[in-house]
């Protein structure tokens, strides 16, 4: 039986469903299993990993989901991301059978950050019939010529919107898969990390969109009441190793060098890529506008090397593998899944990281 478009209907009379916590729309609890095809932004981080895991503890069939990847940087020209990323998350989503697809806007972080009246980067997308490229549009000339600012994204915070949001939708908008169906978007926000995640609605229509004739596509949050600790136990539950970042010590992952981040971990950028660090400070010249500004006085400028001269590195020593590990584009050599008696909790676990708020 088809589901009509705007209902969503209880759960079956199971253990696992008896036990979900359902989020909530239209007074009618959410289901998973009903949808056509699921969708998981999967960032590599722990709370994306828990959206995926969750997902299969509650039965949904494998065949169902698809995992989404978007970098950060283009192939072959890191920056602000872990150049590891693309390959991890390759490599877990091969040893949980799950399907990835990569994205990525045209020239990535640098491309925006440097726009001085251009237009938008193209978008560029997987599928299971290969890659394909969307063009920038017809969209307005844009001057950037700084870093993306801390604060909501309409205060100049471009780095989600453009390299992540703004992707995803373009595909939904455009890859014939989803011009007709039932659709579930699986995001990992958690309200513990405070900020306006704490507001978020559990469950929304896709960027606004009220469901169509055709198609309807919900936005979920699953982890958005979970506490980390949860976050952490269902890994190791399934076994799957921890992203490199955390295992160094940072305690999410975003970008490397995010701009959320604090004087440890970018006195830990510095030590782990000084390369990074130092094309950092070249664009803060550039620009004349820094990175990072005093907390108690976000009007001063207060350069990356000042600022990370206030913080101390949290990599471990002995830790060089790890970070060579790190710094690579190569693909994953290393295990992803273990025992979950052979999983360890990574040294970033329960530390406040630099994030969106």
């Amino acid at each position: 039986m088809r589901i009509p478009f705007g209902k969503i209907l209880p759960a079956a009379a199971s253990s696992r469903a008896a036990s979900f916590p359902h989020g909530k729309t239209g007074g009618h609890p959410v289901d998973p299993r009903r949808f056509d095809r699921i969708v998981v932004a999967y960032s590599g981080g722990k709370d994306s990993l828990a959206c995926v895991l969750h997902l299969l503890d509650f039965g949904v069939p494998r065949s169902k989901i698809e995992l989404w990847h978007h970098r950060i940087d283009p192939p072959g020209r890191p920056f602000m991301d872990w150049p590891c990323t693309t390959e991890f998350c390759r490599a877990v989503g091969r040893a949980l059978d799950f399907p990835l697809y990569v994205s990525y806007r045209e020239g990535g972080f640098g491309r925006e950050m440097l726009r001085d009246e251009d237009p938008p980067g193209g978008v560029s997308y997987e599928d299971p019939e290969g890659e394909h490229f969307l063009s920038g549009g017809d969209k307005p000339l844009t001057t950037r010529m700084k870093f993306p600012q801390v604060g909501a994204i309409t205060a100049g915070r471009w780095c989600s919107a453009i390299l992540k949001i703004d992707v995803a939708s373009r595909i939904f908008s455009n890859d014939p898969r989803y011009a007709a169906g039932r659709f579930l978007f699986v995001t990992g926000e958690r309200a513990e990390e405070g900020g306006r995640r704490k507001h978020y609605p559990e469950t929304e229509p896709y960027r606004g969109k009220e469901a169509t004739r055709d198609r309807e596509i919900l936005h979920w949050h699953p982890v958005l009441r979970w506490k980390e600790d949860r976050v952490w136990d269902i890994a190791k539950e399934h076994g799957v190793v921890p992203h490199p970042a955390y295992r160094l010590g940072w305690g999410r992952l975003s970008c490397m060098a995010c701009i959320f981040g604090d004087p440890n971990q970018f006195a830990s950028v510095r030590e782990v890529s000084p390369e990074v660090f130092r094309k950092i400070a070249a664009y803060e010249k550039r620009f004349g506008t820094t990175i990072k500004r005093e907390s108690k006085a976000p009007h001063r400028p207060l350069p990356i090397g000042a600022y990370a001269d206030t913080g101390e590195s949290f990599v471990p020593e002995g830790g060089e593998a790890l970070v060579r590990r790190a710094l690579s584009e190569g693909p994953w050599s290393g295990r992803v899944v273990v025992r979950p008696s052979d999983w360890r909790l990574p040294a970033g676990a329960f530390k406040k990281g630099g994030g969106p708020t």
